[in-house]
């Protein structure tokens, strides 16, 4: 998998406790993250970040092996570019 960016017309509005809530303004739908998923989505606000970075990322704000954040930043992430969330660039 590439590089992922924050596809442009995405928000995010982060919870009190730590969740948080995707909007998407083009097809108006809601998608809400856990603790995790705020803290992938908010490494990705710079720019794009390989999924290496991310998982580098995740693994020093949670008590997780960088195995562990890898794997799941794979699957989040290819949940998220599969709904149009993150934008893949090429590697």
């Amino acid at each position: 998998m590439g590089a992922l960016a924050a596809h442009p017309d995405v928000l995010l509005t982060e919870l009190g406790d730590g969740t948080g809530v995707l909007l998407h303004l083009g097809t108006k739908l809601y998608y809400t993250l856990n603790a995790t998923g705020v803290a992938l989505w908010k490494a990705l606000g710079p720019g794009p970040a390989s999924v290496e970075h991310l998982g580098e990322v995740l693994a020093g704000a949670f008590e997780v092996t960088p195995e562990e954040a890898a794997r799941d930043v794979d699957v989040l992430a290819r949940e998220l570019v599969a709904e149009g969330l993150v934008v893949e660039h090429a590697a």
